[in-house]
């Protein structure tokens, strides 16, 4: 059974995200925190499968906090839940090492899909973002220019 944090410096964003997993007895939902301080802590101690991670958080955001983690857990995947769909955003999160990129707009029908693909080694991102931008974001990330 895949375990999971979610992170989000909003309660009701996580409680919304463990409506969502509830329905699903797969997953295990094994912690939360607030903030990417908490995350990268919890992260160490629980070594989670994956990690729901909002983008902006006040201190350690969600991409400081997924370059941190990926470094110190490189098996944990993790799954970026975010308002924001710029081009940049996107890039920077493939390349902070996160294997998906789900908008909270979308997340209701797509987090379970998106933690499916995530935990079958692949990656995954929202329906609601460029899709071509997207691919191109993540072939650089694992083909990175010298």
């Amino acid at each position: 059974m895949p375990r999971v944090i979610v992170v989000d410096d909003h309660a009701v964003i996580r409680r919304g995200v463990q409506g969502i997993l509830h329905a699903f007895p797969e997953w295990e939902l094994c912690g939360e925190a607030e903030n990417g301080q908490e995350a990268v802590r919890l992260a160490e101690t629980l070594k989670p499968e994956i990690i729901i991670m909002d983008v902006s958080m006040p201190g350690l955001n969600g991409l400081e906090a997924t370059r941190i983690i990926r470094n110190i857990l490189p098996n944990t995947k993790i799954l970026l839940l975010t308002l924001h769909s710029s081009t940049e955003l996107v890039r920077s999160a493939f390349r902070a090492g996160a294997r998906g990129y789900v908008l909270k707009s979308d997340a209701e029908h797509e987090l379970v899909r998106a933690l499916n693909v995530l935990a079958g080694d692949g990656t995954y991102v929202s329906p609601g973002i460029d899709h071509h931008l997207a691919q191109r974001a993540i072939l650089e990330e694992s083909h990175p220019a010298n």
